[in-house]
Parts: C-alpha cells; sequence; structure tokens
C-alpha cells in the first residue's frame, strides 16, 4: 500500500495533519507522509475522509493480494 498527495488537489484543511500527525505531517513548510507511522488500517480510515480527495491509496497487487 502506498499514499499519494495530489497538492494540486488539497484544500488544507489540516484533518489529516490533525487527526494521524505520526504519519501526516508538515516538514520545513512542506506536506510529508510517513507511512510506517501508523497501521494501515488507521492510515486507510484517514485518507478516506479527506475533504478533497487529495490522498489517495496505491496498492501494490504484487504485495497486497485481493
Amino acid at each position: 500500500m502506498k499514499i499519494t498527495y495530489d497538492e494540486k488537489v488539497c484544500v488544507h484543511s489540516g484533518n489529516c495533519v490533525k487527526s494521524l500527525p505520526s504519519v501526516f505531517q508538515v516538514r520545513d513548510s512542506k506536506f510529508a507522509i510517513v507511512q510506517d507511522g501508523a497501521s494501515d488500517d488507521e492510515i486507510r480510515k484517514v485518507v478516506m475522509v479527506c475533504p478533497s480527495k487529495a490522498l489517495d491509496i496505491v496498492i501494490n497487487k504484487s504485495l497486497d493480494p485481493i
């Protein structure tokens, strides 16, 4: 599983950073994603409620069987 971020779509509500700061962070004024900062389930929950849908999940099919 990989998290992607589209800065052109983001409305900067800050929900992700407030909800899961161990994963979604602002470092030196730039958005950063630390994927090993929480479980996949915790990350999925935050990505699913992104108001602008700037966050997305890409499943690596070779690692995550359906």
